[in-house]
């Protein structure tokens, strides 16, 4: 019995590297993805706040064309084209809204590529 216990340390000291953590890549790569989530959260954020600030200083107004306004101000989180494709709504939300809730900034667009109207709203 005295040497049983002995060789039974021997073996549990020497398994460690045999053992396998199952799972442990996937959770790594989830820790990793939402460190990405939270990046563009944040460019979200910063994107909006710059959009808020040019439309309720005047900076953003009528008449701008699409590709000047979408490279000083970012992208937006999501475009949307009307059912006719006539005019596109570019919205603009922080982390802390939601499309259905919270304050958003929407761009509208001709199908010119001309912003026809831009407004900060409280849904």
């Amino acid at each position: 019995m005295r040497r049983i216990i002995p060789v039974a340390c021997c073996l549990f000291l020497a398994m460690p590297p045999l053992c396998y953590a199952e799972g442990l890549d996937t959770l790594i790569q989830v820790a990793k993805s939402q460190g990405e989530i939270k990046k563009q959260y944040e460019e979200e954020t910063r994107n909006f706040n710059r959009v808020k600030k040019g439309i309720e200083s005047g900076a953003i107004k009528k008449g701008q064309a699409k590709r000047d306004v979408l490279s000083a101000y970012g992208e937006p989180v999501v475009s949307i084209k009307n059912a006719d494709g006539k005019r596109e709504d570019c919205i603009y939300k922080p982390e802390t809204s939601s499309f259905f809730k919270g304050v958003r900034a929407t761009l509208i667009f001709t199908d010119q590529g001309v912003l026809d109207e831009a407004r900060v709203e409280e849904r």
